[in-house]
C-alpha cells in the first residue's frame, strides 16, 4: 500500500473512534510509524486529509447510485448499500457541521455533494415508480418532499443517535435504515411492500 494511501486509511480510522477535533497530524504520523515531515510531505495538513477523504466518500457513494438499475432488486438492497459507505465514513455524517464551519473549501464540497444528491434522489424516485417499487409521487412538492426528508434523514442521523448513545455501532446503522426505510414505507407497493412489512418483523 503506497504511503498516501495509508495516511487516507488511518486517518480516517482514527476519525472515526476518536473524532476528527481530538485527533492531530502527530496523532497520524504516529500511528503510521513515521515523522510528522514524512506526512506533511504527502498533505500539508489534516484539512488537505479530510477533503480527500470526502472526494472519496463522494465517489463511492455515486458508485452505489450508479449500480441502482442494474444491481438492486428493491429499495431495501440500495439502502442497506448507501448504508455501508455512511459506516465506512460515519465521522463526516456526525461532525459535518463543525467541519464545514471550520474549513469553507469543505464547505463547498459538502453543499455541492448535497445539490447533487438531491438531483440523483428525484431520479431515483422516478426510477422506481417506473419499475413498480413506489407510488407515483406526481407534484414536484411532493417529490421534493420525499427526497429532502430521506436525504435529511440519512445524513443526519448519527449525528442525532450519538447525542443519546456513547459511540455509534452497527446497532445504530441498523437504526438508521429502519428509519429511513420506515420514511418511505407510505409510498412502496405490491412485492416491495411486502419486503418492507417482513424487513420490520426481522
Amino acid at each position: 500500500m503506497k504511503t498516501k494511501e495509508r495516511i487516507l486509511v488511518t486517518s480516517n480510522d482514527l476519525f472515526n473512534r476518536n473524532g476528527v477535533q481530538t485527533i492531530t497530524t502527530n496523532h497520524i504520523a504516529k500511528a503510521l510509524k513515521m515523522s510528522p515531515g514524512n506526512l506533511y510531505f504527502h498533505y500539508r495538513n489534516k484539512e488537505e486529509i479530510l477533503r480527500e477523504l470526502f472526494k472519496r466518500m463522494c465517489t463511492e457513494t455515486y458508485d452505489v447510485w450508479k449500480r441502482k438499475s442494474s444491481s438492486y432488486v428493491n429499495p431495501l438492497e440500495f439502502i442497506d448499500a448507501n448504508f455501508e459507505v455512511y459506516w465506512k465514513y460515519r465521522f463526516f455524517h456526525r461532525e459535518m457541521y463543525a467541519l464545514r464551519r471550520k474549513d469553507p473549501a469543505l464547505a463547498k464540497m459538502w453543499k455541492m455533494h448535497i445539490l447533487k444528491m438531491m438531483g440523483l434522489m428525484n431520479i431515483l424516485c422516478k426510477d422506481w415508480s417506473q419499475k413498480g417499487f413506489i407510488v407515483s409521487l406526481g407534484s414536484e412538492a411532493e417529490k421534493s418532499y420525499v427526497s429532502e426528508s430521506l436525504l435529511a434523514m440519512s445524513t443526519a442521523y448519527l449525528q442525532f443517535f450519538e447525542s443519546a448513545e456513547r459511540a455509534p455501532s452497527k446497532t445504530t446503522i441498523e437504526r438508521g435504515k429502519k428509519h429511513v426505510a420506515r420514511m418511505l414505507y407510505p409510498y412502496v407497493i405490491g412485492q416491495t411492500k411486502d419486503s418492507f412489512d417482513n424487513y420490520f418483523k426481522s
